[in-house]
């Protein structure tokens, strides 16, 4: 896409977007003060602000003891973990090639920068040596969105998922053109399926990308939202 496309893209779909926002509903109440918050996070449109919700609910089902973020940015989804990891008592770990140190101040926040492959394949050591147990009940990969290196990442960190474990993956459903749960757009890119592909390759299964999805995948059960950019939701379904 040339800049002067994008520059057209980007103004049109600004202008779009203003509309929207004039008839944008308050985010819905809730007596829980962390999801209070992460509503209002959300309401600031991003590529994964539709998804905040999803990955607090889903990892809360999980009871948590240790999280493991790939990929952390500007601190979006790390600003649900910490609060998902306080409620549940955890210890969140984050991980990102760039320097994210202070996006959190929670106390059981553990930074590492580092690619996050050669972290995987070392994790059990790394928890060793901080007295931390290595089994990951919530795992979230947000990282290069391409398929080799999302193969890689499942290599090296699925050995390391608990019995009770929930994985997100984010980014799999990515196009040029992304549409949120309240109706605005944004701008993204064509990764040519390389999350979802690693995924389907990994599960053995077909998935069209485009549309919801609830399924049973060997001892996964597979959802998926094809909002802003996609999410897939594996939980383990207890099976062998």
């Amino acid at each position: 896409m040339g800049r002067t496309t994008y520059r057209l893209l980007d103004g049109g779909v600004r202008a779009y977007n203003a509309l929207i926002e004039r008839r944008r509903r308050p985010p819905p109440d809730s007596p829980d003060p962390d999801l209070r918050a992460i509503r209002a996070r959300a309401a600031v449109g991003t590529d994964i602000s539709s998804h905040l919700e999803a990955l607090y609910v889903a990892g809360l089902a999980a009871h948590p003891r240790l999280i493991v973020e790939l990929g952390v940015r500007g601190g979006e989804s790390t600003f649900v973990f910490e609060r998902l990891a306080r409620r549940s008592g955890a210890d969140l770990v984050s991980v990102d090639i760039a320097d994210c140190s202070t996006v959190s101040h929670y106390e059981r926040w553990h930074w590492v920068q580092d690619d996050d492959v050669r972290l995987g394949r070392r994790f059990r050591g790394w928890c060793e040596e901080r007295g931390l147990e290595p089994l990951i009940d919530v795992l979230f990969v947000d990282t290069s969105h391409v398929y080799d290196h999302t193969r890689a990442e499942i290599d090296a960190w699925f050995p390391h998922l608990s019995a009770r474990a929930v994985a997100l993956f984010h980014d799999t459903n990515m196009k040029k053109l992304f549409r949120r749960r309240d109706g605005t757009l944004g701008l993204g890119w064509n990764n040519h399926r390389g999350v979802v592909r690693a995924l389907e390759d990994v599960l053995g299964i077909r998935i069209d990308e485009r549309r919801a999805l609830t399924g049973v995948a060997g001892p996964w059960r597979v959802t998926h939202d094809p909002i802003c950019n996609g999410l897939t939701i594996l939980r383990r379904t207890g099976d062998a």
